[in-house]
């Protein structure tokens, strides 16, 4: 890293605090975003020091927490750190745009169809699974393995799959209940992939959901890994979709899911967009199957 861009960093840990993550070869550091990661410490807003932008992937899209790392730094540094920033920042032709890595499934990745039942990390993670009613059947459809070594020992492993079948994301859930960190996912960027896009009948009605367990429960979905739709799958669904969308959010998230029925219930769409109100403390596993009742007409 250039001395220019350590002192950068420094102003940004000067109101930030210390990274929660870093990828120092990307120049990628994750913090607790000041705008909502306030007393739930989440490490929402990701820097890139060669880009010179920042993203905040919980209130980005929603609160503007996202742009050129100066707007952040200038709502949040001294008069003086402002100035110095402005001095360092690269010029548009030096900044750097590192090559991205080939994603590969983690080390330690085993199937449970490969794994020997008796061995204690199997037990474990199949144990977890069948506590969220996550059948036989559907860990063989999605490929749900393990991690019993490396950097993701003793999380759930879930991959995705692009158009090509080729590897475009994977979630890594721990099944240890006091983990501070549930999730530790790849750095690869989720807005630019559809999650298990191999396994999309766009003939068919189509769901979509938040997270990718609830999607298991869910004939034909798509995981939006968040309450927001990207760009890529917006343009996706309404260039390919051919029947029925529909959209099944957590509880909580309401608001969120009407939102998205106006942004797609549109043009060739339109009509086709459903929505389904879930209770507030409930999401799709809660269920079982059982979703006819909580269809919901919006106008």
């Amino acid at each position: 890293m250039l001395d220019e861009q350590e002192i950068i960093l420094d102003i940004v840990r000067s109101f930030l605090g210390k990274e929660k993550q870093h990828y120092e070869s990307k120049g990628q550091y994750s913090f607790n975003c000041p705008n909502c990661d306030e007393g739930r410490r989440k490490g929402n807003l990701e820097i890139n020091i060669f880009k010179d932008v920042y993203h905040c992937w919980s209130c980005g899209d929603t609160e503007g927490t996202h742009g050129p790392l100066g707007k952040l730094i200038e709502s949040n540094g001294t008069k003086k750190q402002v100035k110095l920033y402005r001095m360092l920042k690269p010029k548009e032709d030096e900044k750097v745009t590192p090559k991205k890595p080939k994603l590969v499934l983690p080390e330690g990745y085993t199937k449970f169809k490969n794994s020997n039942p008796v061995y204690p990390i199997y037990r474990q993670a199949i144990k977890y699974l069948k506590e969220r009613n996550i059948t036989d059947q559907m860990i063989e459809k999605y490929q749900i393995g393990f991690c019993d070594d490396g950097e993701f020992a003793g999380r759930i492993i879930i991959p995705s799959y692009d158009g090509n079948n080729k590897l475009n994301y994977f979630i890594a859930r721990s099944w240890n209940k006091t983990t501070k960190a549930k999730y530790k996912n790849p750095t690869a960027e989720k807005d630019k992939i559809i999650f298990n896009e191999n396994l999309i009948d766009w003939f068919k009605d189509i769901y979509l959901c938040e997270g990718v367990f609830d999607g298991i429960f869910l004939d034909n979905s798509i995981p939006m890994l968040g309450k927001h739709m990207s760009k890529l799958l917006f343009e996706t669904i309404y260039e390919k979709a051919l029947n029925n969308v529909i959209i099944a959010l957590d509880g909580d998230a309401f608001d969120n899911a009407k939102r998205l029925f106006h942004e797609l219930n549109g043009g060739r769409l339109f009509g086709k967009v459903k929505i389904l109100k879930l209770p507030e403390d409930k999401d799709i596993a809660d269920l079982q199957g059982k979703i006819e009742d909580f269809f919901v007409e919006i106008k």
